[in-house]
């Protein structure tokens, strides 16, 4: 039986019926992380003894009938910003760094029984932008091994739609849940700000960060988040604003699959129109990286103090950016951020979800040695459309959407009114149900 590529809550209800072995399945997950991680590069760390012994414990439990939940015997995975043995954050900085204790959503997931497999690569401390030339390799995109899997919680998009795990948590700032989710093909969601804990994660940006999961599909993303989820719910009569002017720009290939997307939930019944948000994706995208920079230079002043070595080329850049942002910009950026969060909440008086692009391109090549600051700052920056959520706080997820002609994945966003996770998972759902495209897969990896 090819399991690889089955959902989590397919094999979890393969279990729960004694169809399936905890253990064959931990057993088989780990054998394909050993023979495509040299390859891929998603794990940094494997718990290969321990998850063995958590899958026979899950077992056992589940053949003298305490089954848990859907988690219950499932092979997860973590990125590596979540306190839970060695535990880098991606950087030289923190390398042979074993942590004290767990992350709450850690002790949360083994409560479920579930099964961690290990720690998943990511950016250094989840923002710089990985290269061939870090500390620690970088994960690759299953579907073309030159081109990155998207950040930062790039094991995690790697591990998913390379069949290496049935689920991930992983953190997003600006959309480092739902990025790798659009390139990699598979389902990411990030849900209302301080939903899920993030007690236990190393910060980047505190008012900003989220825990989020990555997934199969956006049902196993709901199991993984342990939110209330209506499978057959359906999205007619639901109100999607199309925001177009915050999106024009990008790759024409991406906006081509959306259009086509938004046109399959009008299909589906829903009443999709035009809306104009009032502000563009560069405000959007300036007011989060201010506050993330201000954010992640205040965490690591101490050590940048010391002078301790260790930070690579590029987050090393952005801590430096981020010390030379001045006070009364970091509170300018968050009277922004108060007024994006004001024109959002009208925003969702009259409508119930909005669609557009995760991203507006398709997974780039992977450097190979850091860029010079002069070009980086002289480049056209690709636009990402997930700032917006983490700015506003409410639910966003990224489900694929179609390719391009280069063979790579492009994601559709939903976003939605805080705390109505419920509505924007049930749209999701409806969308990839109708559209398949779950069901493709990277051609290298059958």
């Amino acid at each position: 039986m090819n399991l690889y590529y089955r959902s989590l809550l397919e094999v979890s209800g393969l279990m729960r019926t004694k169809q399936l072995s905890a253990v064959e399945l931990t057993r088989e997950t780990l054998e394909r992380i050993e023979r495509l991680n040299p390859s891929l590069g998603a794990y940094y760390t494997v718990f290969a003894d321990e998850a063995l012994a958590e899958a026979q414990a899950a077992e056992s439990e589940i053949a003298d009938g305490g089954w848990r939940g859907p988690l219950h015997g499932v092979p997860i995975a973590f990125k590596d910003l979540y306190e839970l043995g060695p535990t880098t954050a991606g950087s030289e900085l923190l390398a042979g760094r074993v942590a004290r204790g767990e992350a709450d959503l850690v002790t949360w997931a083994r409560s479920q029984g579930a099964v961690v497999l290990g720690k998943l690569a990511t950016h250094e401390f989840g923002l710089a932008a990985a290269t061939l030339a870090d500390h620690f390799p970088p994960a690759r995109n299953p579907w073309d091994l030159d081109r990155t899997p998207g950040g930062s919680s790039t094991g995690a998009g790697t591990a998913l739609a390379a069949g290496m795990a049935f689920g991930a948590f992983g953190t997003d700032t600006g959309g480092s849940v739902r990025l790798p989710a659009a390139f990699s093909g598979v389902a990411g969601y990030k849900p209302t700000f301080g939903l899920l804990s993030t007690k236990g994660l190393i910060p980047l940006s505190p008012s900003l960060d989220h825990a989020g999961p990555i997934a199969r599909t956006i049902a196993d993303a709901a199991a993984l988040g342990s939110m209330p989820f209506d499978g057959e719910g359906g999205v007619r009569g639901l109100r999607v604003g199309v925001p177009r002017d915050f999106w024009a720009t990008g790759d024409p290939q991406v906006r081509e699959r959306v259009e086509a997307a938004i046109k399959s939930l009008t299909g589906l019944g829903a009443l999709v129109e035009d809306v104009s948000l009032g502000f563009g994706v560069v405000q959007v995208m300036a007011t989060g990286y201010v506050i993330t920079l201000s954010e992640a230079a205040a965490f690591h002043l101490a050590t940048l103090r010391s002078g301790r070595p260790g930070y690579g080329h590029e987050f090393g850049l952005v801590l430096r950016a981020g010390l030379l942002v001045p006070g009364h910009s970091y509170v300018h950026a968050q009277k922004a951020r108060a007024g994006i969060s004001r024109r959002m909440a009208q925003i969702f008086e009259s409508h119930d979800v909005l669609a557009m692009p995760t991203v507006g391109a398709f997974a780039d090549p992977l450097p190979s040695g850091p860029r010079p600051l002069t070009k980086r700052i002289s480049e056209q920056p690709t636009p990402q459309y997930t700032w917006l959520a983490n700015l506003y706080g409410g639910p966003a997820v990224s489900v694929p959407c179609g390719f391009v002609t280069e063979g790579l994945p492009v994601g559709l966003q939903l976003m939605g009114r805080p705390h109505d996770d419920a509505t924007v998972l049930r749209a999701a759902h409806a969308y990839e149900q109708a559209a398949g495209w779950r069901e493709m897969r990277p051609p290298l990896w059958p």
